[in-house]
This record gives structure tokens, C-alpha cells and sequence, in this order.
């Protein structure tokens, strides 16, 4: 009843169209009955009149009904087939959109497969729902309603003794309801499971490969496979059991009711045209009922996909917006951490503890440490990606928490290891930040990030598309895009996460000095594990487990003797001092 509640206004959207597709399918159900109610007059015209002019009469009819019925019949179809897209149309768009308002940890603790198995495979089993349910419950309804008043103006007792089926099919239909939910919901639990083992192999088919993980990928996408098979197999089990235990039922009465019309009609009680009437009026209601039935499976996966779909738009984002928020209009007097905690969900140590830290406009401050430092999460919580678990980050003087998300990141520029790049052309890729920048704009932000050269020998130039991930680039040329990307939105605070991670010794230092022409006049937050990327920072601070061990220039932390000396000369290959 709640999937049924939210899908309350998104129906009520249409409730025009819905009427209108109501009335043409009374229109078909009065019909229906019309069908049946003309086999009177054409069996007593041959049977008992033998009047060869109402026997033309009735041929003429029955095309005329059947035409007319044709027509409304499509008429019904088209308009519950166009509510139905429109209404996934919508909650497809209102999925996408809420997914981008989520914050990071939801994206960590769900599958991704999962969620694009709810995006497809439950919008469409949604979709069908809304289809064919109302199309099934009101015309079918409506066509027994009026075959039942047939049957009772021809013999009302005989249509008591039709009705007797009407109980015990909904006996059977509340039954297998239940069974048809519960494998309905698990089968689409799987099949998310199934998105998800599909996407990791094809992301990961290099690792694949080259570890011959083959035979265990596909064993467990087998077996996974194997689960969704039992499940739907339940499913189709409780299916495939309504039809026939429907056919049964109808059985049971329609055997009944031949006994009662013969001894009827040899009494001279009942005509040949009252018996065939009833008769057909009995047959044609089976196949709505049947369609009723099987309408209960239909209705049963619609709503366990129902469920699934408002579960993901009832997730809350953790980093909330203040409805006074603040904009902010760029960094002017410095940021300070002030006892800053952070622990991510569902892990159980802390990325950071107590870190005290202030960083003043203009400066260009490193961040080194060993790796799980927790040097990423400081660019996660300055993105207000997450929330500080203790403490707080003031940006000139004000909570990061008082300005809004947007402003905020409209003045941060990021670069990180893993470039993310867009099935799109190579300038919109850079213009992410500045969707309207000019080609000549783009053109120049290439050129800080020394990507210009390899871009002009490129099939379409700016204009050809990267494919995919951005996979027709090497791992540097990906790099410097999104140092472009980064040199283009002009921000006033530059974080650089692994910025020239992927790039060779000659390209790095190249990408090193035009990035360091961009410092004076930003402020920029450095993260690296090559420390000879760092020396010329203004100060460098070296995490150890989540605190802040050491600061200072890059000659005062050699001199110190500690965590930071101890890597640097790790890197240069030096002996190291065990006890260190």
C-alpha cells in the first residue's frame, strides 16, 4: 500500500487520459456483452422462426460490433501504453536527478550494478504494471459486470451458480499473491546482483585477463545466475498454477450449469437462444477472469519493483544544505581546520584525528604521509563531499557548513590520480567546470597543461570524441585533460590529489611548471607521494595514521629526521634508519 500511495500523484498527472481510457474501455466491455447478447436472436431466428431477414440482420450486426470494438480496443491500449511510459518517463528522470542530490557514501555502500538494475529492470517490470493492471482491472471487471447482468436477465439462478467461482478464485489469487511478491522482490534482488558482476568484469577485463581470473568471474556469474533462475522459476511456479486452478474452478461450474440448462430446456422452460446466450456469456467472462488472475502476477512484480525504486528516492543525503546557506564567492583570508575527526561509514578507524591545520590564502601548502594518512580525505571534506564526524573547517572565519555546496565547489578546482573522463568530445571534457568557455579558452588551458601537442594530431582535434571513460587516451594524456579541465575553471583554491601521478619523468616536470605558474594569486593545496614534487611548497605537512606529525619546509623536515625524511630518502633510494 505505500509503493501504492507514492504512485498516487504521478497518477493523478494523467487522471484526464485515465478517464478517458476508462470510458472507451466501458465502451469495450458493453460490447463485449452486445456479442454475447446477439448469439439470442440469431440461434432463435434459425432454431425456432427459421426468419431468414433477422437472420441477415444479425450477420450484419456482428462485424459492425466487432469493428467498432477494434477501434476502441486500440484506443485503450494507446492511451494506458502512453500513461505508463510517461509516468516511468518521470520517475527515471526523478531517480537520475535524486542520485546526483545523494552524497558520496551512498555511492560507497551500494553496488552500482544494483542501482542500474533498478534504473532498468524494475522501471520496466514498473512500466508493464501500470500498463496493464488498470487495462486488466477495469475493462475486465467491467466486461464481467456486464456479462453477469446478461446471465441474470436470461436465469438468475444459473447466474448465482457462475458466481460460486467468483470466492474461490479470489481464495486462490490472495494465495499465490503472497508467494508471487516475495519471489518477485528476491528475483530482482539477483538480477541486481547479476548488473553488478556483469559491470565489474567488463570494467576490470584488463585484471581479468592478465591474472586469468576468467573461470572464477564466470563460476561466480554462474552461480549467480543459477540463483535468479530458481527464484523466477518460483515465480512462473505460482504463475503457471492460477491459469490452470481458474480453468478447474470454471470447470466445476460450467458442468453444473449444462446439467441445470438441459433439464431446463427439456422442460420447455428455456430456449435454445436462452441457453447458447448464457452459455457464451459464461465463456467470454472466463478469459476476463483468467486475465484478472494472471493481472495479480503482474501487479505483484510491479509493486516489489515499486518498493525498490521509492526505497532509493527515500534516501536521505548526509551532507545537507542550510536553507540560509551562504554563497561563497572565493577564498580571501585562509581556511582552519580546527580538531578536525573524520571516520568514513562503515569503516571502523579514523581517516582523521584531531588534525589542526590553517592554511592562508595565497599559500601553497603540501600534504605528504604514508599511504591511509589520510591526506585524499582532507580534499574530500574541502569538496564537502562528507561532514567532519568532530570539529569543524572554517573558510574565512565562516563553517564550511554555512555555505552552499554549489558556490563552494564553483571556486575549487580538483585534480586527482583516477581521471574521470565522459563519453563526449575532448572540449567539453575539459569545458566540464565552464560548460560555455570558447574553443580558444579550452585551446589555452591545453596549453598550461602541456596536452596542446597531442591534441592537434588527434583525428577531429578538440572535437574528437574520447570514447567511453576516455579510453582511446593513454593514461598521461587522460592526466593532462584533467589538469586542463582544472586550468580552465580558474579557481581561487587548487587541489591537486596525485595531480601528475600518471605522467613520465619529462612530462611531469613539464606539467610541474605550468602548474606552478597558476600558484601566485591561488591558494593550492598539494597531495603527492613523490616527495621531489613538493619542495617547492611553501609549507608541507606529513600525516601519520590520520594526525599531523610534522610541518614545516621541505629543509626543516629533512633536518628534523622523522616520518618525512624517512620516505624522502625511501624515495632516493638512500639507506634508511630502521629505528626511524
Amino acid at each position: 500500500m505505500g509503493s501504492l500511495r507514492r504512485l498516487k500523484p504521478y497518477l493523478l498527472d494523467h487522471r484526464e487520459r485515465f478517464l478517458q481510457a476508462c470510458l472507451v474501455m466501458a465502451g469495450v466491455a458493453l460490447l463485449n456483452g452486445a456479442t454475447v447478447w446477439i448469439l439470442k436472436p440469431a440461434v432463435n431466428s434459425i432454431f425456432e422462426r427459421k426468419d431468414p431477414r433477422l437472420l441477415v440482420a444479425v450477420v450484419l450486426a456482428i462485424p459492425g460490433i466487432f469493428l467498432v470494438k477494434m477501434v476502441l480496443t486500440y484506443v485503450q491500449s494507446y492511451l494506458m501504453s502512453y500513461i505508463g511510459q510517461r509516468i516511468t518517463q518521470r520517475l527515471r528522470e526523478e531517480l537520475f536527478v535524486h542520485l546526483h542530490t545523494l552524497s558520496l557514501d551512498f555511492f560507497w555502500r551500494s553496488k552500482s550494478g544494483e542501482v542500474l538494475s533498478r534504473l532498468t529492470n524494475d522501471l520496466t517490470n514498473l512500466q508493464s504494471g501500470l500498463q496493464f493492471v488498470p487495462l486488466y482491472m477495469v475493462r475486465d471487471t467491467l466486461t464481467v459486470i456486464v456479462l453477469l447482468f446478461v446471465m441474470f436477465f436470461i436465469n438468475w439462478r444459473f447466474a448465482l451458480i457462475a458466481l460460486l467461482a467468483m470466492p474461490m478464485a479470489a481464495a486462490v489469487l490472495a494465495i499465490l499473491g503472497r508467494k508471487l511478491r516475495a519471489a518477485s522482490r528476491k528475483s530482482q534482488e539477483v538480477m541486481g546482483e547479476i548488473y553488478h558482476r556483469f559491470q565489474e568484469s567488463l570494467q576490470g577485463m584488463l585484471v581479468v585477463k592478465a591474472f586469468n581470473y576468467e573461470a572464477d568471474a564466470i563460476r561466480k556469474f554462474n552461480s549467480e545466475s543459477s540463483a535468479f533462475f530458481d527464484q523466477m522459476m518460483r515465480y512462473f511456479r505460482a504463475t503457471a498454477l492460477s491459469g490452470p486452478l481458474m480453468e478447474f474452478l470454471g470447470s466445476l461450474i460450467l458442468a453444473a450449469i449444462v446439467y441445470k440448462a438441459g433439464r431446463e430446456i427439456f422442460h420447455g422452460r428455456m430456449t435454445p437462444g436462452d441457453f447458447f446466450t448464457f452459455l457464451g456469456s459464461f465463456f467470454m467472462a472466463y478469459a476476463p477472469v483468467k486475465n484478472l488472475s494472471q493481472m495479480n502476477a503482474t501487479l505483484q512484480m510491479a509493486m516489489a519493483a515499486a518498493d525498490r525504486i521509492f526505497a532509493v528516492l527515500e534516501e536521505k543525503p548526509t551532507v545537507r544544505e542550510k536553507p540560509d546557506a551562504f554563497a561563497f564567492t572565493g577564498l580571501k583570508s585562509g581556511i582552519i581546520f580546527e580538531n578536525v575527526s573524520f571516520q568514513y561509514p562503515s569503516r571502523d578507524h579514523w581517516a582523521l584525528r584531531r588534525v589542526n591545520l590553517s592554511i592562508k590564502a595565497g599559500e601553497v601548502v603540501a600534504v605528504a604521509g604514508p599511504s591511509g594518512s589520510g591526506k585524499t580525505t582532507l580534499v574530500h571534506l574541502l569538496l564537502r563531499l562528507f561532514d567532519p564526524t568532530e570539529g569543524r573547517i572554517l573558510i574565512d572565519g565562516k563553517d564550511l557548513r554555512d555555505y552552499s555546496s554549489a558556490s563552494l565547489r564553483s571556486h575549487l578546482g580538483l585534480v586527482t590520480q583516477d581521471t574521470i573522463l565522459f563519453n563526449d568530445t575532448l572540449a567539453a571534457n575539459v569545458a566540464v567546470g565552464r560548460p560555455g568557455a570558447s574553443a580558444g579558452e579550452v585551446l589555452e588551458a591545453l596549453k598550461v597543461a602541456d596536452a596542446a601537442e597531442f591534441v592537434a594530431h588527434l583525428p577531429s582535434g578538440m572535437d574528437t570524441s574520447l570514447g567511453d571513460r576516455g579510453l582511446r587516451l593513454s593514461g598521461g594524456q587522460r592526466q593532462r585533460i584533467a589538469i586542463a579541465r582544472a586550468v580552465l575553471k580558474n579557481p581561487s583554491l587548487l587541489l591537486l590529489d596525485e595531480a601528475t601521478s600518471n605522467l613520465d619523468a619529462g612530462s611531469e616536470r613539464s606539467v610541474q611548471q605550468s602548474l606552478e605558474r597558476l600558484y601566485p594569486g591561488r591558494t593550492v593545496l598539494i597531495i603527492a607521494h613523490r616527495l621531489a614534487t613538493l619542495q617547492n611548497a611553501h609549507r608541507i605537512v606529513v600525516l601519520n595514521r590520520g594526525e599531523v606529525a610534522e610541518a614545516g619546509t621541505h629543509a626543516e623536515l629533512l633536518a628534523q629526521g622523522g616520518v618525512y625524511a624517512t620516505l624522502y630518502r625511501f624515495q632516493q633510494l638512500e639507506p634508511i634508519d630502521e629505528a626511524a
